[in-house]
């Protein structure tokens, strides 16, 4: 379907003239006369009023101007994000900001041996942020340990980059710190903290099963919030033992606790399909060097 029927009908309607319309599509006004009777014919009707030199939509040209208007509109802004697309060589993406500085080191290796700053745009974010703007196509790439949403989009894919032993995080004076030959269910004497923007600290025990547990959890908004109460209030939060970033606290290996936590890269599966694969496997194969 052409849509320069459409165009031209609405160029005739702004300008209130078909000579005019001609001229901005560069076209005469007998072809501009053309395609409008096209599209009466279509619409079975009189769309313009002519007369003492006005030109005025009739009830049925108000219809058919909404809709064409919407029409053209949708068409230049997929030309508009085509061209977008052309033009992007620069490959978004978005790291949990939970993950500390070896994680980063890897990623600048990576630039170092074979690409330059400008192939890319890093951004820290939360696992909330990360999940709307990859869904939003705001953002190639999100690495992290899930997204925030009950289902996955069709849209979205996966790929598992490394996996580590959960710890357990606390604070530097924790009296944690002071049982000897300490064991992971020890820790059940002391509060556990978590939040849902950082899965590894709601995971249980089973190796490869990360399930969802909310029992016996103090649920906080956010990361940083977790780790102050931790620190503060003598307890604990699981935690990724290898890409966990903190300052003020520790990290416990759990003798007995075979849970991981995975770092998975989340993917638009549409966007420039062979260019993420690839930057996928290089990604992949740094952090496992």
């Amino acid at each position: 379907m052409s849509l320069w029927k459409y165009k031209y009908f609405l160029d005739v309607v702004e300008l209130k003239s078909f000579t005019k319309a001609g001229a901005r599509n560069y076209v005469t006004q007998t072809a501009v006369s053309q395609q409008i009777a096209s599209l009466e014919k279509m619409a079975g009707g009189t769309l313009l009023e002519r007369g003492n030199g006005k030109i005025c939509l009739t009830e049925l040209g108000e219809i058919v101007y909404e809709y064409a208007r919407e029409m053209v509109q949708t068409h230049e802004r997929m030309l508009h994000e085509i061209e977008r697309y052309k033009e992007s060589s620069v490959v978004r993406i978005g790291i949990d900001s939970s993950i500390n500085k070896l994680f980063w080191a890897k990623m600048q290796k990576m630039i170092n041996d074979k690409h330059s700053e400008a192939d890319f745009h890093f951004s820290k974010l939360d696992s909330y942020i990360g999940s709307r703007m990859l869904r939003e196509n705001t953002l190639d790439i999100y690495i992290g340990y899930g997204l925030n949403e009950l289902e996955q989009p069709d849209e979205i894919g996966e790929k598992p980059l490394i996996s580590s032993r959960i710890g357990a995080y606390i604070g530097l004076e924790s009296s944690i710190n002071e049982q000897p030959e300490f064991k992971a269910k020890d820790l059940e004497r002391y509060t556990r903290y978590g939040t849902k923007s950082y899965l590894c600290s709601m995971m249980n025990g089973q190796k490869n099963d990360p399930q969802l547990l909310t029992q016996g959890i103090e649920l906080v908004d956010n990361v940083d919030t977790m780790k102050l109460k931790v620190e503060f209030n003598d307890g604990y939060a699981l935690a990724d033992s290898q890409y966990f970033s903190y300052s003020d606290g520790d990290m416990l290996l759990l003798p007995g606790y075979e849970g991981e936590c995975v770092i998975k890269a989340f993917y638009r599966k549409k966007r420039n399909k062979k260019k993420v694969k690839e930057i996928l496997e290089e990604i992949k194969n740094v952090v496992n060097s």
